[in-house]
């Protein structure tokens, strides 16, 4: 495998993650960083620590506290949150000479927005496969499942080849997707139930378990929509998803059940949803503009977004 040049923005959990294995599994890295987490890297080098070990290391990456705008890079991996990205494309469209942007940030919308700035043929989408948190300098981080790519056209190219060849020296599994901005939406459609029926319970995974009712609100808000998403024809994806909509609640119920209550939802999960509030609720005002293009009812849906027990989102956006 050739040495790739990487330049990894955004430098909370994901992106100090990537740029520091990425780095040691050979490859050229830069990162990109502001404030006072820049100066943390500066003094202390990348510092990761593993949830399940608690293994340490620390990675020394040369990073800027802004978009270098004149340095090529086979690639540059976009690592922001939603509310984020509007000014993170302002950055980084001021460097022409980088052929690929990877953008995994979280979003419900059509990625013509972001083309618009970055341009279509320099696009591709992806999704993380890790969470967790920062505590001073010190990243945890637990990986949980593979990474996704797809072009915007869905098919296979040698770009994703590529990049999937410097994710998985660094240790990391990579998919493709055939649909990644269906793929996208899924993923919204998933995490804007989960995360607000965290809320009514505290923004804790295990309380979530334990309360049926709480259950049976958020895979009704699941199911209310991923119906929005078919009705308006994207394919559910991954494909494997479809049977959220046919299983019944009785075996539904326990399997969610299970999944909550394992340490990766409390890192994963409910820890993103606790830290990342203002992108979840701009994941739901993307969702609500879906819904408005849809037939379908989402009164479940609906009333997990407005709830009394969290803060509520502005009149017309929830």
């Amino acid at each position: 495998m050739s040495r790739k040049k990487i330049l990894f923005f955004g430098a909370g959990v994901l992106g100090s993650l990537y740029a520091a294995r990425v780095q040691e599994a050979g490859h050229e890295v830069a990162l990109v960083a502001r404030g006072a987490r820049y100066r943390d890297i500066e003094t202390h080098g990348v510092v990761l620590q593993d949830f399940g070990t608690g293994e340490r290391t620390t990675t020394r990456v040369p990073v800027f506290e802004g978009m270098p705008t004149d340095a090529y890079y086979d690639a540059c991996v976009v690592l922001v949150r939603k509310e984020q990205l509007g000014s993170a494309l302002t950055e980084l469209a001021k460097n022409p000479h980088i052929p690929t942007f990877v953008v995994m940030t979280n979003t419900a919308e059509d990625p013509e927005a972001i083309a618009a700035v970055l341009g279509r043929d320099r696009l591709v989408l992806g999704h993380a496969n890790a969470g967790g948190e920062r505590e001073g300098h010190v990243v945890h981080y637990m990986i949980s499942q593979e990474i996704t790519l797809g072009e915007l056209d869905g098919g296979p190219s040698e770009r994703l080849q590529s990049l999937a060849e410097v994710f998985r020296s660094a240790g990391f599994p990579v998919v493709f997707s055939e649909d990644i901005v269906a793929w996208k939406k899924y993923h919204v459609a998933l995490a804007v139930p989960f995360s607000y029926a965290l809320y009514e319970e505290g923004t804790c995974n295990y309380a979530l378990a334990a309360s049926r009712a709480g259950m049976k609100r958020c895979i009704g808000g699941l199911r209310e929509a991923y119906r929005v998403l078919k009705d308006l024809g994207y394919p559910v994806e991954p494909p494997q998803l479809r049977w959220i909509m046919w299983m019944p609640d009785f075996l539904l119920i326990p399997l969610f059940r299970r999944v909550l209550n394992t340490k990766i939802a409390d890192i994963g999960m409910a820890r993103h949803a606790r830290n990342a509030r203002e992108e979840m609720e701009s994941l739901a005002r993307e969702f609500s503009a879906l819904k408005a293009e849809s037939t379908v009812a989402t009164p479940v849906l609906d009333d997990l977004i407005g709830s009394a027990d969290h803060p509520r989102m502005e009149a017309g956006n929830a």
